[in-house]
């Protein structure tokens, strides 16, 4: 802003000259006072130039209509929806998502700064804000427990530090490290040392938990438990209430927000499914949630504006006050938080029922779409020896990421681990997409329920290498050599007959295809797992996060089995 376009805007806020567009007679919900006002809002140049009586060269009257600030999501991942980013604002948009804080640590995984720099080219000229925070912890494990695509350093960690579309670090998974003083993890903390630094610290108490804090991060998405909330909240940390596809915090954690503690307190997806998206909502769909669950409406608003505005440095926005970004969400009801319409920047950029214009696509480098090495593999390559009579077992826990440890009976025939449909014991393997040799792990899950057939993904957190379930390890080399094909995706086999795919080519994370096409390939991909017997509500959100070496407490790698409990693989057989 210019200085005659700020003398201007100070003309408009004193009512001497008329505003661009004022919003009349809206009943807006100050989230500093709490209080419902009726004002005017005058919209100049994108900025909220003042709330009181105005005129305007175009003027809107929206009585009986509540009007409160755009929705942020301070910590997502835009990989998770499996969409590229221009027809994920699309989406977001329709449900009142303004601006979003993305951690690119998925696709960072895959394929290092390339990745990100295309995730933030990409997110540069769609409707809503994208900012980023700079993926800490990539790996994030130690080499010796997982193999990824690339790694990134202290180094490129300072450098898109200096980027103003990056605001602070992303979470900081590896605690083993912090815990030992690891070099390479203290000193990537040290190159944000003056930014805002996100946490991971799922089941961090008493003293393990101040250790991590004084190394810096701010903010927590891990918790599940209240009381472990509550510590986390005491201490300081800005604690991000998380309610995605898998992991559904809400209900746990919402007791902790009275007229205190909410204040520092966010709603967040973090890994929202697509479906999820479209059927239920974003942000707007945990807003719902919790204004049912009797928290104070008011309270609410402020955990999806203020609350993360202020935490996060985004003091323009946040607010419907003067000097904001005009980001206003139009409602018809506000317990129900049904949207009419969006406001961004000023600008009218969806009514509801409206055909939302989409952007040019930016086209990702080649070598984002080429980055699957490993060759084909064969059903011998799943044969698993049983060396002892009992072993571990992955066990899923309904609506988390975390699993558990349940050592069983070997489930052998003949000398050799099979899957046992009747324990609900499945052979689950990991394959490492980054080796042209073909190169795996085989383990055991227990609570996916398929009774035919295999699934794989590409979509493997964090390290992204495939990761296949089955009963026939012919069904599961078919599974796993299908997602390969098609350098990436979600696959569905029975009986040697692929029943359903979706092709994810840019990084093995998402689709070319328009957002309609590819949530009727999901709903499509996750019926016919269910009707092969597949138990959690979204199969391949689940399956992806079997692999996720940084949550308690046993996952699978391409290197083996993991006890993240104490960041080290241990064996199969006990």
């Amino acid at each position: 802003m210019d200085y005659e376009e700020l003398y201007e805007l100070i003309q408009v806020a004193r009512g001497i000259e008329p505003a661009e567009i004022v919003l009349k007679n809206a009943e807006i919900v100050n989230v500093f006072t709490g209080a419902f006002e009726t004002v005017d809002v005058a919209i100049h140049h994108g900025i909220i130039a003042g709330v009181g009586r105005y005129k305007g060269s175009f003027e809107r009257d929206i009585s009986r209509s509540i009007v409160v600030p755009g929705f942020i999501d301070s910590h997502m991942h835009i990989e998770a929806s499996m969409l590229r980013p221009e027809e994920l604002a699309i989406e977001l948009i329709k449900h009142g998502t303004t601006t979003c804080i993305a951690d690119p640590h998925e696709i960072a995984n895959v394929a290092g700064i390339t990745g990100v720099n295309y995730l933030s080219r990409a997110t540069r000229d769609v409707p809503i804000d994208f900012f980023f925070m700079a993926p800490s912890s990539v790996p994030s494990v130690s080499p010796d427990i997982e193999t990824t695509g690339a790694g990134i350093s202290k180094d490129e960690i300072a450098m898109l530090l200096s980027d103003p579309a990056f605001i602070g670090l992303g979470e900081v998974m590896d605690i083993s490290g912090i815990m030992a003083g690891r070099p390479s993890v203290l000193e990537k903390i040290l190159a944000a040392q003056h930014d805002i630094i996100d946490g991971h610290a799922p089941e961090l108490k008493g003293k393990r938990l101040n250790a991590y804090l004084v190394t810096g991060p701010t903010t927590d998405h891990e918790t599940a438990e209240l009381a472990e909330g509550l510590e986390k909240i005491g201490k300081g940390v800005f604690l991000l209430v998380r309610e995605s596809s898998v992991a559904k915090n809400l209900d746990a954690l919402l007791p902790a927000a009275n007229y205190m503690a909410a204040r520092n307190m966010a709603l967040v997806t973090d890994d929202l499914s697509l479906t999820d998206i479209m059927q239920n909502g974003h942000i707007d769909s945990i807003v719902r949630k919790a204004i049912a669950k009797g928290v104070d409406i008011r309270l609410v608003i402020q955990m999806v504006s203020l609350n993360p505005s202020q935490h996060y440095g985004l003091h323009d926005r946040g607010a419907i006050a003067p000097g904001r970004i005009a980001d206003l969400l139009i409602l018809e009801d506000l317990t129900e938080v049904y949207i009419r319409t969006v406001v961004k920047n000023g600008v009218i950029i969806y009514d509801v029922g409206q055909d939302l214009q989409y952007v040019e696509k930016y086209k990702p480098p080649v070598s984002l779409q080429n980055s699957i090495i490993t060759s084909r593999i064969s059903p011998e390559d799943f044969a698993l020896p049983a060396k002892g009579k009992r072993v571990r077992a992955i066990k899923l826990v309904p609506d988390e990421v975390v699993t558990e440890e349940e050592v069983v009976a070997s489930p052998a025939i003949n000398g050799m681990i099979i899957s046992d449909q009747r324990a609900d014991i499945l052979k689950v393997s990991v394959i490492n997409r980054y080796s042209r040799e073909p190169n795996l792990t085989v383990g055991l899950v227990k609570g996916f329920g398929l009774r035919s057939g295999a699934i794989a993904s590409s979509v493997a957190h964090d390290a992204h290498n495939i990761v296949v379930v089955g009963v026939d390890d012919r069904d599961t080399a078919l599974a796993a050599n299908t997602v390969i094909n098609m350098q990436g995706g979600l696959a569905v086999v029975d009986k040697g007959e692929v029943l359903a795919t979706l092709s994810l080519r840019i990084a093995g994370l998402m689709s070319e295809e328009e957002g309609t096409e590819v949530y009727n390939k999901l709903k499509t991909l996750q019926q016919v797992a269910k009707d092969l017997g597949a138990k959690p509500s979204d199969p391949f959100m689940a399956l992806s996060f079997i692999t996720l070496a940084t949550v308690p407490r046993l996952k699978i790698t391409d290197k083996g089995l993991v006890d993240v409990s104490i960041g080290e693989l241990v064996n199969l057989f006990v």
